[in-house]
Parts: C-alpha cells; sequence; structure tokens
C-alpha cells in the first residue's frame, strides 16, 4: 500500500543555494516554525533572526514562553541554518543540544542564530534569545549533522 506524504514533508524544499529572498520564504513556510509562532526576518549563509511574537502554547504562570518552546525554537532554528549551510539534500539531524536559562523568556522575543564553523557534514551553531528590551534569556547551543536525517530525497524547485 503506498504511504500518503506526512504534512511536514510538504514544507521542505530545496531554494536556490544563494537566494537570499528564497531561503527567507523557505524558512517561514516550514510547518513547525508555523507551530510554533517563528517568523524569519533575516536569513543568509551564515546566520539568521527569527522572532516569537508571542508563544502559540500556554505561557509560564510568570508569563514566560516555557524554557521546552524556547529550546524546540532554537532547535528548529539551528535546522533551518543547518540546511542553508549544507549540500542540497541533506537534511540535518541534531546531535547535541544544550540550553542555558538565564532570564524569564517574556515574549516578544528574538532569535539571533549564528554559525560557529565546522566542516563538511558537522556544523556548530549558536542561537541566543533576546526579550523585548534586549536582553539575553537564554542562550543554545547545538551540534548539527547535515545527512544525518534519514528520509526520502527532498524535492527542488
Amino acid at each position: 500500500m503506498p504511504q500518503e506524504p506526512i504534512a511536514c514533508e510538504a514544507g521542505w524544499w530545496n531554494p536556490a543555494p544563494s537566494e537570499t529572498d528564497d531561503w527567507l520564504t523557505w524558512a517561514n513556510t516550514l510547518p513547525y516554525c508555523r507551530d510554533l509562532g517563528l517568523v524569519c526576518v533575516e536569513f543568509n549563509a551564515t546566520s539568521a533572526v527569527f522572532r516569537m511574537d508571542r508563544s502559540t502554547l500556554t505561557p509560564n504562570p510568570n508569563g514566560a514562553v516555557n524554557g521546552g518552546t524556547v529550546a524546540a525554537a532554537a532547535d528548529q532554528i539551528m535546522g533551518a541554518l543547518t540546511m542553508r549551510m549544507s549540500a542540497a539534500g541533506l537534511l540535518p539531524a541534531t546531535g547535541s543540544l544544550h540550553i542555558q536559562y538565564h532570564l524569564p523568556a517574556r515574549a516578544p522575543l528574538t532569535f539571533r542564530a549564528t554559525a560557529l564553523g565546522g566542516g563538511q557534514r558537522t556544523k556548530f551553531v549558536e542561537v541566543v534569545v533576546e526579550d523585548r528590551s534586549g536582553n539575553r534569556c537564554a542562550t543554545s547551543q547545538g551540534t548539527m549533522i547535515a545527512g544525518g536525517s534519514k528520509g526520502p530525497p527532498l524535492p527542488s524547485l
């Protein structure tokens, strides 16, 4: 029996390697970004900026975005930036994710992702999370493996 493609596969396509506008559009069509309320406002070859105006899940009793939601958003952003830095068709996987919480993360939040180097398949990415006043709420670092997610080949435009 043939399997129907799952909904998330529809959001994964490979933009042209150097077209920033295409990558920005791509990031803003990712289903999990939409689920988390993330909007990509800048996306270049080695950095990205995403905004979360409000949590799409119930906030903590103190009004802050839950730490699990912050970590999930950072991980998603790391994956998106790793896609941009990797050879076409290599779907990234998270090898490790570390996050330190400094202050309650009260929305709106800004997520600033920066590539920290790596090799052909192993990429290191940092995401700094800031509140509306620019205060650092959390810092996360991840090791991403390009081609680490086994699955069907990614379609090209």
